[in-house]
C-alpha cells in the first residue's frame, strides 16, 4: 500500500507540474523577420583608401630567438595546461592512516595513475600541436627568403628590359606580365610575414614565452629527413604499449576506478556516462523504489564494459594513427626526391646558361627564367620536406613518444 500510495503521489505532483512551453514561457515566439528582396549587383571590393603604388616588401629582422625542435618539445610540455594540476589533485595523495583506510588508499593510488596518464595525454597533445607550429614557422622563414631572392631576381629582369626598351629594342620579355608576377610576390611576401608573426605569436603562448618580446622566434633545426622507412608493425606495438590515452583506460577497465570510470565515459561521450536524476522527488523516494533500482555493482560492471569498449575502439583508432603516418612518410620522402632531382635539374640548366653568357652569347632572358624556375623548386622543396617533419611529428604523438624522448 505505502508503494501504490507513492507512486500516486508522484503521479500527481507530475501531471499538476506539466505546462505547455507557451504556457511557461508567458510570451509567443517573436514573428520572423522578413528581409527586403534585391537583384543581383556586381560584387566589387572597396580599395579607394589603399595607394595605388607598388608597395615594397617589409624587410625582415637582423636578430632573433632562438629556438630548438628539441627546446620547443621541453617548453611545451612544461607548459601543457592543466597537466600539472592533474599530476597535483588532491585525490592523488593517500590518506594518513593507510592500513584503516584502505580502501582510500586504494582509490588514491587509482586517481594517481588515471590523472597521471590524462596529463601525459595533455602533454603529448601540446608538444605535437607546438612542433607543428615549429616546423610551419621555419617554412614561413624559408619562404620569405626564396620569394624575397625571386622579388630580387625579377626586378633585376624588369629594370634589364626596360633599359633594352628604352634603347630601342622590342618588348620580348613581356614587361607588363613581368610587373604582374612582381607584384604577386610583393602579396605573397605580405602574406607570408603575416603568418610569421602569427606564428610567432602562437607559439610565445604555447611556450610561456614573454609576448611582447621585440625580438622574434627563429627556428633552428637542420632539416634531416631520414632514410629508411617506418617499421608499421613495430610502430603499432610500442605505440599501443606507450600511448597515455590506452593506459588510462587500461586502468579503468580493471574495476577499481568508481567515480572516476563516470568522468572519463562522459569525456569520451556524454551518453556513455551514467545519468543521475536530479529531481528532489528521487532523494524523498528513494527508499521506496530501492528494490526496483540497479544495483551499484551491476552499474558498475555495465561502466567498465563500456570502458573496455572505448578502449578497444581507441586502439584501432591508435593502429590506424601509425600505420597512415608511416605511410604517408613514405609519400612525402619520394616526394621529396623527386623535388630534390628538379632543382639538381634546373641547377644544370643555369649552369649552362651561365656558361653561354660567358661565350658572348645573350641568354640573359633564358638565365632569368631559370633563376625563376630555381626558387620555385627550391620552395616546392622546402614544402616538400616540411610535410615530411610535421607527419613525423604527428607519428611520434600517435606513439605516445613525444613525452618519453
Amino acid at each position: 500500500m505505502k508503494f501504490w500510495g507513492a507512486v500516486s503521489v508522484l503521479a500527481a505532483l507530475t501531471v499538476s507540474g506539466c505546462r505547455s512551453p507557451g504556457h511557461v514561457l508567458g510570451r509567443r515566439a517573436p514573428a520572423p523577420v522578413e528581409l527586403p528582396v534585391v537583384g543581383r549587383a556586381p560584387i566589387e571590393p572597396d580599395v579607394a583608401a589603399i595607394p595605388a603604388t607598388s608597395v615594397r616588401p617589409l624587410q625582415r629582422p637582423e636578430q632573433y630567438r632562438q629556438l630548438t625542435a628539441a627546446e620547443c618539445r621541453h617548453l611545451a610540455i612544461r607548459q601543457a595546461p592543466f597537466a600539472t594540476d592533474l599530476d597535483q589533485h588532491a585525490d592523488n595523495h593517500p590518506p594518513a592512516f593507510r592500513r584503516i583506510q584502505k580502501n582510500a588508499t586504494r582509490q588514491a593510488e587509482v586517481s594517481r595513475l588515471v590523472r597521471g596518464y590524462a596529463a601525459d595525454e595533455l602533454r603529448n597533445r601540446a608538444a605535437a600541436d607546438a612542433l607543428t607550429e615549429f616546423y610551419q614557422l621555419l617554412q614561413a622563414e624559408g619562404q620569405w627568403d626564396r620569394l624575397r631572392s625571386a622579388h630580387h631576381e625579377l626586378h633585376t629582369q624588369i629594370m634589364a628590359a626596360e633599359k633594352a626598351e628604352a634603347t630601342g629594342f622590342k618588348d620580348r620579355a613581356d614587361i607588363p606580365a613581368l610587373r604582374r608576377r612582381l607584384l604577386d610576390l610583393e602579396a605573397q611576401l605580405a602574406q607570408v610575414q603575416a603568418t610569421i608573426a602569427a606564428l610567432n605569436a602562437s607559439l610565445r603562448s604555447r611556450l610561456g614565452l614573454l609576448a611582447h618580446d621585440p625580438l622574434p622566434l627563429w627556428p633552428s633545426d637542420p632539416l634531416r629527413v631520414k632514410p629508411d622507412d617506418v617499421d608499421a608493425d613495430q610502430a603499432v606495438l610500442i605505440g599501443l604499449h606507450y600511448r597515455p590515452d590506452l593506459n588510462l583506460l587500461r586502468v579503468l577497465a580493471d574495476g577499481t576506478a568508481g567515480e572516476l570510470t563516470n568522468a572519463v565515459l562522459q569525456s569520451v561521450s556524454p551518453l556513455l556516462a551514467s545519468t543521475k536524476s536530479s529531481h528532489p522527488l528521487t532523494a524523498l523516494l528513494g527508499p521506496i523504489f530501492a528494490p526496483l533500482l540497479k544495483e551499484p555493482h551491476r552499474q558498475q560492471a555495465e561502466a567498465n564494459a563500456r570502458v573496455r569498449s572505448a578502449l578497444l575502439a581507441r586502439e584501432r583508432q591508435a593502429e590506424a594513427e601509425i600505420r597512415a603516418a608511416a605511410v604517408l612518410l613514405r609519400g612525402h620522402r619520394a616526394t621529396i626526391a623527386a623535388r630534390a632531382m628538379d632543382v639538381q635539374h634546373i641547377d644544370r640548366r643555369i649552369a649552362e646558361l651561365e656558361t653561354r653568357q660567358q661565350s658572348g652569347l645573350n641568354v640573359s632572358a633564358e638565365l632569368a627564367t631559370a633563376r625563376l624556375e630555381r626558387h620555385q623548386a627550391d620552395s616546392a622543396l622546402l614544402r616538400a620536406v616540411i610535410d615530411w617533419h610535421t607527419t613525423e611529428v604527428k607519428l611520434r604523438q600517435a606513439m605516445g613518444l613525444l613525452i618519453r624522448e
